[in-house]
């Protein structure tokens, strides 16, 4: 109840954008789809911009219509909601839409991204994420400074080297 009221009261100052972090973290499926309706009312009602900061995907594909997905930090995949959820090509995008669970893979082991973040005062030299990469090719990811983002198609942007060969 907090949340929603929280999330009214910030919404009622008709600002230009609303940031948005984890607002529903903690919160059962019910509560949470309270949460993004009224999000969306108000948003509709009022025309305010919102900036969702979350790491759940399944929100992120109810209420985005861009995408930016961060690691360590960096955005490394941007693109409009559909084409990151339908064809991520970055090595990271990819791994964690493979990890959410689904209806055919009810007896599966879930997909997991080998590894651990490293700390910020440890990132490693070239793409960040090479360390957890399954696409990952010495001498090239691992050198040098992390990749720039580079468009893969209208609209769509990814900081790989390695983007024009990886397709999910």
């Amino acid at each position: 109840m907090r949340q929603r009221v929280v999330i009214a009261m910030a919404m009622v100052c008709d600002p230009e954008l609303l940031i948005a972090d984890e607002p529903t973290t903690a919160v059962d499926v019910t509560i949470q789809a309270q949460i993004l309706d009224l999000m969306k009312r108000l948003q509709a009602e009022t025309g305010t911009s919102i900036l969702l900061i979350t790491h759940d995907l399944a929100v992120v594909a109810q209420m985005a219509h861009e995408v930016a997905v961060m690691y360590l930090g960096r955005i490394v995949e941007q693109a409009d909601v559909r084409a990151v959820m339908k064809a991520p090509r970055h090595p990271y995008t990819i791994a964690m839409l493979e990890s959410l669970p689904g209806l055919h893979q009810a007896h599966e082991t879930l997909a997991s991204i080998r590894g651990a973040v490293p700390a910020l005062t440890e990132i490693p030299p070239g793409c960040p994420f090479h360390p957890r990469c399954d696409h990952c090719k010495a001498g090239l990811c691992d050198v040098g400074g992390p990749p720039a983002l580079d468009k893969v198609s209208e609209g769509h942007l990814v900081a790989c080297v390695r983007a024009a060969e990886i397709h999910p």
